[in-house]
């Protein structure tokens, strides 16, 4: 309250000679009152020095020499903040500023000089190379959004895509910079633990994230962008570009999910409240081959969907996997990955992410193959490649296949991951502030073990072991050359885990034991491990075996987090194409016919 007073103080001056009659002022009267206004050092000015200072970032104070004397100047790196009070600058709008009752004419003009003045400043800094920001008197009672105006203003300006992390506010909070081309944008994140001496801010950052603390986002701001995500499971690679929308304060809405799993397909709705979904099979919704005319119900469908700004997919991936003894290279689910390009072939959305196993690329059908040729006949601009998860801040060992393709430019996958890689984050990490937590909802209470496994667990932790000897494996398992080792392994605090699968309550189908306590995983472990923070929702899903599946069948969100990042940025690139090209597709068909 004594803040706002003083604040407000210029603003009192004036109001008490509201109450004179103005035509009785002398000018020695009038020269006497407005020398009571004080120019600089302002109890605003000192705030915002204060916050400032705060944020890590040095400057001088009423640059001489400079046009207007900005409050807070830094030569080197060219920005300047100017701080109004918001009577004598005319705040258009403001409670603070209100043109006087009486000697009406004298006010106004006094008030457009004082505008046209701090304009011509402004822009005679400009010219000089000079980056400005003006902050109003009335904008410091909300200190959140001034942080986050200071910030996206003060970092290193630059082109292409680049995050930022630094500890403000004594290390209780982390601030993420986001740039995207020409777009900067920050996010305040509460941290509800102590960062240790030596942690990163970013990693601190993602921490707090995975743990569901309180966010303070930048404000949202057009063009929408609107998702399709097929095979969506629960959301991971929705997720992922939620956040990078929001990263940069472009609103996301999900304009498709499809998913035949209806417990997936639940928790999507749940999360995302998607304008349209459907439990359908894909091969029904899109039943013919690239190429051929759109069929009756393609046609019927696709009109129900709209346009489509990014498209990301996930088809099924066990037919690849190397774990599938009995159909790997040859299994019917193969074809699932041409319906993706189907999809693309009939929408063309302006840019598409497909994920799915390394096994993708020995498809004995070459519905990869047959994918990329199709989007590139298209004209896309396509990459693919094999990454590792745990580059991107992942806390496990998963390599996926990423496809990745695009209207508006090209996206070198290796380097996107080069700009976006960090440090590599173990199972303590992300789960270490779970390991005492009580069971109860079907999150947190782990799957009971049969007596054997119970007892193989408790040697592991008894003699302080990681691998079981093959003398206590199963007899299917006991042969030397087996090549088995991680399975009824038990995790490590200092390592990232084992691939997330939907068998991480079983012992016997991976490293899934914990590293402290006599058990499996417990879903919300799992579900931290594959990046879904405590804030997602598993709620009314029933059965452990669905939550399982469910989780150990997504996509970590970081994946496409990045790769979301690496769209937007060419949204806003100056050498972009316009308009969404699917978008324009949409209106040439709809013309047509």
């Amino acid at each position: 309250m004594v803040k706002q007073k003083r604040l407000a103080g210029n603003a009192t001056i004036v109001r008490v000679a509201q109450k004179r009659d103005p035509a009785l002022l002398t000018t020695v009267d009038r020269s006497r009152l407005m020398s009571r206004v004080r120019q600089t050092n302002t109890a605003a000015e000192k705030l915002v020095r204060q916050l400032v200072h705060s944020l890590g970032f040095r400057f001088r104070t009423n640059g001489k020499g400079l046009p207007g004397r900005p409050d807070l100047v830094n030569r080197k790196a060219r920005w300047a903040i100017f701080v109004h009070g918001c009577y004598w600058h005319a705040h258009e709008g403001c409670r603070l500023w209100k043109i006087p009752a009486q000697n009406r004419p004298f006010w106004e003009k006094k008030f457009d000089d004082n505008r046209k003045r701090d304009q011509r400043k402004l822009e005679e800094l400009e010219v000089l190379g000079y980056r400005v920001l003006v902050i109003w008197q009335c904008e410091l009672a909300k200190r959140d959004s001034l942080t986050l105006r200071l910030l996206d203003f003060l970092q290193t300006q630059g082109d292409g895509v680049s995050q930022s992390y630094r500890f403000i506010a004594g290390r209780s909070r982390v601030a993420r910079t986001v740039r995207v081309g020409s777009t900067v944008s920050t996010t305040l994140q509460e941290l509800p633990f102590h960062p240790e001496s030596g942690v990163d801010p970013g990693s601190a950052f993602d921490q707090a994230f995975l743990r569901g603390s309180h966010r303070v986002l930048a404000e949202a701001r057009e063009p929408l962008v609107r998702t399709a995500d097929l095979f969506c499971g629960c959301g991971g690679l929705s997720l992922g570009m939620r956040e990078a929308c929001w990263a940069v304060g472009r609103p996301f809405v999900a304009a498709l999910a499809v998913d035949h799993d209806p417990w997936a397909l639940a928790a999507y709705r749940n999360n995302f409240s998607p304008l349209q979904s459907s439990a359908e099979d894909l091969e029904v919704l899109l039943d013919h081959e690239f190429g051929e005319t759109p069929s009756v119900e393609e046609r019927r469908w696709l009109a129900t969907v709209g346009s489509v700004d990014v498209l990301v997919a996930g088809p099924p991936c066990q037919g690849h996997s190397d774990l599938n003894n009995q159909t790997r290279r040859n299994d019917p689910r193969n074809r699932l990955y041409e319906r993706v390009g189907r999809f693309v072939e009939l929408i063309r959305p302006t840019h598409v992410l497909i994920e799915n196993v390394p096994g993708v690329v020995h498809d004995r059908e070459g519905a990869l193959a047959r994918t990329v040729e199709l989007l590139e006949s298209l004209g896309y601009l396509v990459d693919a490649d094999v990454i590792d998860l745990s580059r991107l801040g992942v806390p496990q060992k998963r390599k996926r296949h990423v496809l990745v393709a695009s209207f508006r430019g090209s996206i070198l996958i290796a380097s996107v991951l080069e700009r976006h890689e960090v440090s590599s984050r173990n199972v303590a990490w992300a789960v270490q502030d779970l390991e005492h937590r009580k069971a109860g909802e079907l999150l947190d209470t782990p799957s009971r073990p049969s007596l054997e496994n119970l007892e193989r667990i408790r040697y592991l932790l008894q003699s302080d072991e990681y691998d079981l000897p093959n003398l206590l494996r199963p007899e299917c398992h006991r042969n030397d050359d087996h090549s088995y080792k991680s399975m009824y392994g038990r995790m490590t605090w200092t390592e990232p885990a084992q691939t997330i699968t939907s068998g991480f309550g079983s012992p016997g189908q991976g490293r899934f034991i914990h590293p402290s306590q006599p058990r499996t995983l417990t879903p919300r472990e799992a579900a931290r491990l594959q990046f879904f923070p405590d804030s997602f929702s598993f709620a009314g899903i029933e059965k452990r075996t669905y939550l399982a599946q469910m989780i150990g069948n997504a996509v970590p969100m970081k994946l496409s987090w990045v790769f979301g990042l690496e769209f937007l940025a060419l949204e806003s690139s100056p050498e972009s194409l316009g308009p969404s090209l699917g978008r324009l597709f949409e209106r040439e068909r709809a013309h047509v016919e």
